[in-house]
């Protein structure tokens, strides 16, 4: 596991450099013709400007987009990753790992390699707005897509996270995709964390986490997923987070019995009877069948040897998956053939 002290002083330097060179180049720079008719095509696509060279375009309350361009939208993307840098750290004193170790000075060396790339970028008002009129896929694509979700059937939550830069006309680009999860089973709290940093004129870079949770109302759920993909010699920056705190509820599964519900059985004979069950939704259960109240069954059908007489009879099936259990009563009448009297017919 690498030096977390080393990882906060690098980040900290960064983070205060990268501010004053913002302040500078908002300051410092006219807002170019060819930004405004960007903004304006990006406003009718329901992006809003929140700061010189940056829009924001909200998909939910918690997933977010930020478009960049020039100098001054790589340093905003810049103070974004150190947010998700620091988020992470504490997500680690609480929850020490050696995948999200790994994670952290991951993201740091990214930042420090942007914060290299940044005097290099072309400002605002310097910036080619005929190639970088995306995302698009002519000659210079890029995408960024991150979703957190919880995860119903087993009350934990999931994450996942793309990106991806391709020029065919001699740009370069890094794309960085980052997802984790974190969830508490028991008494045991599992966290999954994955990065995929990449460098280049064609890469992707994809990340996933899932985990499994219970309930445990003291310890929630956590998921989160960051993307993003920028080129310091094209000047722009694409990036997309999605965060989730929701730890769902178990859902009872419906159970149903399918059979018969009557048998007429001869005097004296008894037939082999089988009884199938449906349960909704569908996945991996466990299955307990009773004949009156009494277990009798583990399959997902059950068969019984039904004899002549005059009686009835409750089966009942619960199937349980670990998160929540469904039940269901099926009662069954079985009635003898009669006997007919020998006074009532010709007997030899």
């Amino acid at each position: 596991m690498r030096n977390r002290t080393w990882t906060a002083a690098v980040v900290c330097s960064i983070f205060a450099l990268t501010f004053a060179l913002g302040a500078a180049f908002a300051a410092d720079v006219p807002t170019s013709k060819g930004w405004e008719a960007y903004k304006g095509q990006k406003v009718k696509e329901g992006w809003q400007e929140i700061a010189t060279g940056v829009l924001e375009r909200r998909l939910g309350n918690d997933k977010v987009e930020h478009l960049g361009v020039g100098r001054e939208g790589l340093a905003f993307n810049l103070t974004l990753m150190m947010q998700q840098l620091d988020n992470l750290q504490k997500e680690y004193a609480s929850y020490p790992s050696a995948e999200l170790a790994q994670t952290i000075d991951e993201l740091a060396l990214a930042i420090a390699k942007s914060r290299i790339e940044l005097p290099t970028v072309p400002l605002l008002a310097e910036a080619d707005f005929s190639r970088i009129a995306g995302p698009s896929c002519s000659s210079i694509c890029y995408s960024a897509t991150a979703d957190a979700y919880p995860l119903t059937a087993t009350q934990g939550v999931g994450a996942v996270a793309s990106a991806s830069f391709n020029s065919t006309c001699g740009y370069t680009g890094n794309t960085y995709a980052y997802a984790y999860a974190r969830a508490t089973l028991g008494t045991t709290t599992t966290i999954i964390s994955q990065a995929d940093p990449k460098s280049g004129a064609a890469i992707n870079s994809s990340a996933s986490a899932t985990v499994n949770g219970g309930s445990t109302p003291t310890i929630p759920c956590y998921s989160e997923a960051n993307s993003y993909a920028q080129s310091s010699t094209l000047g722009i920056s694409y990036s997309t987070s999605d965060t989730n705190s929701s730890c769902p509820a178990p859902v009872n599964p419906t159970v149903t019995i399918f059979g018969s519900t009557y048998e007429y059985i001869p005097v004296t004979a008894c037939r082999n009877v089988t009884w199938t069950s449906s349960v909704s939704p569908t996945g991996s259960y466990s299955y307990q069948w009773t004949y009156n109240g009494t277990p009798v069954g583990t399959a997902s059908t059950y068969t019984r040897s039904v004899c002549s007489g005059n009686y009835t009879f409750t089966l009942g099936l619960t199937a349980s998956n670990g998160s929540g259990s469904g039940s269901d009563t099926h009662t069954v009448l079985v009635e003898k053939e009669a006997v007919i009297p020998c006074a009532a017919i010709i007997c030899p």
